[in-house]
């Protein structure tokens, strides 16, 4: 482990108590989630296909977060107003997760909820980028925001499978997202 002045160079193995390594384990359990409880819904090659990419996905998450060395600089301080801004992106995640379910059981399209869910944990994503100092919430915010729009669209003008296939793959660009920003070595935290 090599210290400077200004941060350190570990595994974050070494540094669980980290934001920027303990915070990604939510990110992954929750991409994890959208995997597993959306690829029954795909045919048995697409499901096959969604677990050997998650594999993957989870396998390089594993190790740019917790093996590879990497840089950890003096986490920014955040202001006092972060755990209201988690809070009330919480809260708005899940009320437009449940008005998006009541439009659905209104319209018998109820097929089609992992879409919304994946459009409201996109959009809950877009104020943590600076209520925590990392713009890596807009890049994962937007992604998944624009894949539920994607997921809703086509589940509603073409097939509901289109909206499980969406999540499965919203799941995969949440790990290679987490993956990406701890390999960027740029001092922000993944989450």
């Amino acid at each position: 482990m090599a210290v400077t002045t200004a941060g350190v160079v570990d595994r974050g193995l070494r540094r669980t108590g980290d934001p920027r390594v303990w915070g990604t384990t939510i990110g992954a359990a929750g991409a994890s989630v959208f995997v597993h409880a959306n690829r029954g819904e795909l045919p048995s090659t697409a499901s096959i296909v969604a677990v050997v990419l998650w594999a993957g996905a989870l396998a390089a998450y594993v190790w740019a977060v917790f093996v590879r060395p990497r840089w950890f600089p003096e986490p920014e301080p955040v202001r006092g107003s972060a755990p209201w801004i988690y809070l009330a992106s919480v809260v708005g995640m899940l009320a437009l997760v449940q008005v998006g379910q009541m439009a659905l059981d209104a319209g018998d399209k109820v097929d089609v909820l992992p879409a919304v869910i994946v459009l409201a944990v996109g959009l809950h994503f877009l104020p943590f980028a600076r209520a925590f100092h990392t713009p890596m919430f807009i890049r994962l915010g937007l992604a998944m925001a624009a894949l539920g729009v994607v997921g809703l669209v086509l589940g509603l003008a073409w097939t509901e499978t289109a909206a499980p296939a969406i999540a499965v793959l919203a799941g995969l660009v949440m790990l290679l997202v987490i993956t990406e920003a701890a390999l960027r070595d740029d001092g922000h935290a993944p989450f």
